[in-house]
């Protein structure tokens, strides 16, 4: 530590959502945050670590070892092939060992845990290279979205870095990491939104999305330089970096792997509180994404905030406009959902209680908050057909995972049939693969349905698989509740 820095919590009145100043060197600033956050984070790594999202008991400890053990590798390749010239790259080792001191942990540790959002939210370039429609370019931007949201709902925060040699940067942070997991703004009226998108193939020698967004709001004053930045990197998974500035211009990088490409965004709106709250209900309710739990906008100067909180079916709402300046605008409020917005919430809020059920192995608190949740579908939405179907699926898949019985193998087999032409495309091929996986549990006469090359691929090869194979099949397969699917995982 070189240079002292003090850091000042403020937390607003509505929702506790912590606003933290950060001075002196970046390098002491990430050490302080881990600081702040070391109860919370090993509470965190510890319940992932325990998460059916890494396969059965039996399973768990290897494959956490797997990446622990190429991460370690990676920071060894790393150190040796540092750029002398290339400041953010060289730092990067150093920040990561900054935050493993100040978490009280190894430097492998730390790099899997900043890496785990990204990992968490894109399960199946890890394993089953399924499409995964969350994450498609025609989806909305403007969601953040994790399988753990609920779990540390309330740990989202704001952070400032004023640190010596830099742009003061502005940012929105969550537990899992210490940079710029969703983006922010930076004192030259630079603006970063970061988007996940769907990534089929990793690129283990890339580098960490958050990481690359704030080094980017520290160090570049202009859209072409943050541009010309972000295109000499490389990634792990699949982003978008949607850049904005007080010119008017809009660019958005894609980083795909080792792929990049520089976009032109069109014009942006500038951000008003009110009508940026009311654009963020109306994109809600229209989308009916209880898979998400809040709505993020930047432009060049501002940002926007609105948390959906069904735990207390309630909405709040944060603006931050002129951040850097003395004229500084701080909106944050609260306020009561519609009618229909209160269902969709309660609708969210039992999915989560179903996903933390099933994260922790509980298969009754599962069934439970399931059940719960198809009959308060049909009470509230009874004309939306597709969601009660999903929903239906979605219980069909828990009770494949945990019931072994013949008998039950052919009922849940005719509840699949009975709800898949209500099913969109996308759910119809995840319920083709349980079909045919139950067909096979049950000895019962295959039928391949119609589908595209990769997942031809996939029926050829389960279908070449064995009872005990599909019984481990059973296990590892990723129920996925509060986005209203599940994962195969048959790359496992």
């Amino acid at each position: 530590m070189n240079t002292p820095m003090t850091s000042q919590k403020r937390k607003n009145a509505h929702h506790e959502l912590m606003d933290i100043e950060l001075f002196g060197e970046v390098t002491d600033g990430i050490y302080q945050l881990a600081s702040i956050d070391k109860e919370d984070v090993n509470l965190a790594w510890k319940q992932i670590q325990e998460s059916s999202f890494f396969g059965p008991k039996a399973l768990k400890t290897p494959i956490h070892k797997f990446f622990s053990l190429l991460f370690k590798r990676r920071l060894e390749k790393s150190s040796k092939e540092l750029l002398e010239d290339d400041f953010y790259r060289s730092s990067f080792n150093e920040l990561i060992n900054q935050y493993a001191q100040g978490l009280g942990t190894s430097q492998e540790n730390a790099l899997y845990l900043v890496y785990m959002n990204e990992f968490l939210n894109n399960p199946g370039a890890i394993f089953d290279e399924i499409d995964d429609f969350h994450l498609r370019d025609d989806k909305y931007k403007e969601f953040i979205n994790s399988p753990i949201q609920d779990s540390f709902f309330d740990k989202l925060r704001f952070v400032h870095f004023k640190c010596e040699g830099s742009l003061e940067a502005y940012v929105l942070q969550d537990l899992l990491s210490p940079f710029a997991p969703y983006g922010g703004i930076n004192e030259a009226g630079l603006s970063i939104g970061l988007v996940q998108r769907e990534a089929l193939t990793l690129n283990y020698e890339g580098e960490n999305a958050s990481y690359l967004a704030l080094v980017t709001l520290l160090g570049c004053d202009t859209i072409e330089s943050a541009c010309d930045f972000l295109k000499q990197r490389q990634l792990v998974f699949h982003w978008e970096f949607h850049l904005k500035d007080e010119s008017g211009n809009y660019k958005i990088v894609k980083i795909d792997g080792k792929n990049t490409k520089v976009l032109d965004g069109g014009e942006f709106v500038t951000l008003e509180s009110k009508s940026e709250l009311k654009r963020h209900i109306n994109i809600y309710q229209k989308s009916f994404l209880p898979i998400s739990h809040a709505c993020l906008s930047f432009d060049a100067n501002s940002l926007a905030l609105t948390l959906f909180d069904s735990k207390n079916l309630s909405i709040h709402h944060y603006f931050k406009k002129n951040v850097f300046t003395q004229d500084t605008i701080k909106v944050s409020k609260g306020s009561r959902p519609t009618k229909k917005l209160q269902s969709i919430l309660k609708l969210k809020r039992l999915l989560n209680d179903a996903q933390l059920a099933f994260n922790e192995n509980d298969e009754e608190r599962c069934y439970h908050y399931l059940q719960l949740a198809i009959d308060h579908s049909k009470k509230n939405f009874s004309n939306d057909k597709e969601l009660i179907a999903k929903l239906e699926l979605i219980f069909c898949t828990c009770q494949y995972i945990y019931e072994s019985h013949p008998e039950t193998y052919q009922f849940i087999l005719s509840n699949i049939l009975k709800i898949h032409p209500s099913l969109p495309i996308e759910h119809q091929e995840l319920a083709n693969i349980l079909i045919q996986r139950i067909q096979i549990l049950a000895n019962l006469k295959k039928q391949t349905p119609t589908a595209n090359k990769l997942l031809k691929r996939i029926f050829f090869n389960e279908s070449q698989l064995g009872k005990v194979a599909h019984l481990a099949l059973k296990k590892t397969t990723l129920l996925r509740p509060n986005h209203l699917d599940f994962r195969p995982i048959s790359g496992l």
